[in-house]
């Protein structure tokens, strides 16, 4: 081979060289820009404590910033929860969540000691929309593309959302006149059914593609005044509230082709 065949050789080698690792890159891109779509169905459960704002209980005497300043730990109860997820793309995702929370509240030691109390029980059907100001997808880098089992790594840790939604609550309650009976402005209503507004932040931590660790602190703003049982025509300037705050496990369901949950897939591929 000449010396001129040999340069040749060698600039063609390396046009070849660079060709490959482009093209390799573009195919790696695409891999991490589609990864989202093989698992971007969740389902998960968890517990938490609920708060419940009402006409009933408290201690703030003018503002109260959204219920927090009437926040009182012996009135805290616990709240349990299911929900779907379903991913829309990489910043954005749709939830659908089921609980079940309880709610107590005292007057003693508030800023009207009326003798009244009150246990409430909250059954809450809800959707909300997330968007994910830090991202559950790690920004692309060649040198930390693959785990320890050599499985593609594209999630970050750590990710944070906010969220807005819409749901009805249905409550039961029971409210007690321990020292004083009702007055002639009173109401009691113990089963009652209103819609509401969540909103909140939520974070994830991310164990594997698979499971995941989310927390959420979720405002509940209610279209009804009867949450606790009870209300007072006149006094009363403002619908009821409650917070939720959860830590649940969450887990991905495999996507199949078609766009669906493969194990949904698979058992209507058997049914036909």
């Amino acid at each position: 081979m000449t010396h001129n065949q040999l340069v040749r050789f060698s600039l063609m080698s390396l046009i070849l060289i660079f060709l490959f690792i482009d093209s390799y890159g573009l195919y790696t891109k695409r891999i991490y820009n589609q990864r989202w779509k093989l698992r971007r169905y969740e389902v998960g459960g968890g517990i938490g404590i609920c708060q419940v704002f009402g006409d009933i209980g408290g201690t703030a005497e003018q503002k109260n910033w959204f219920g927090l300043r009437d926040l009182k730990l012996d009135e805290t109860r616990m709240v349990y929860g299911l929900y779907a997820r379903y991913k829309i793309d990489p910043v954005y995702s749709l939830k659908v969540n089921t609980f079940l929370g309880f709610g107590h509240g005292d007057d003693a030691d508030s800023r009207n000691d009326r003798g009244r109390s009150y246990k409430t029980r909250l059954f809450e059907l809800s959707a909300q929309g997330e968007f994910y100001f830090i991202s559950e997808e790690r920004r692309y880098r060649s040198e930390g593309m693959f785990n320890r089992r050599g499985m593609l790594n594209n999630y970050s840790s750590i990710s944070a959302y906010g969220f807005l939604g819409l749901g009805m609550v249905f409550s039961k309650a029971n409210v007690d006149y321990s020292t004083a009976d009702p007055g002639p402005y009173d109401e009691i209503k113990k089963k009652n059914v209103g819609a509401i507004i969540p909103f909140g932040i939520g974070l994830k931590y991310v164990i594997d593609d698979r499971w995941l660790i989310n927390s959420e602190l979720g405002y509940r703003l209610a279209f009804t005044d009867y949450i606790e049982g009870f209300t007072q025509v006149l006094d009363s300037k403002h619908n009821d509230i409650y917070y939720f705050l959860t830590l649940s496990l969450s887990y991905r369901l495999e996507t199949s082709r078609r766009g669906i949950p493969s194990i949904i897939d698979r058992q209507t591929r058997r049914m036909r």
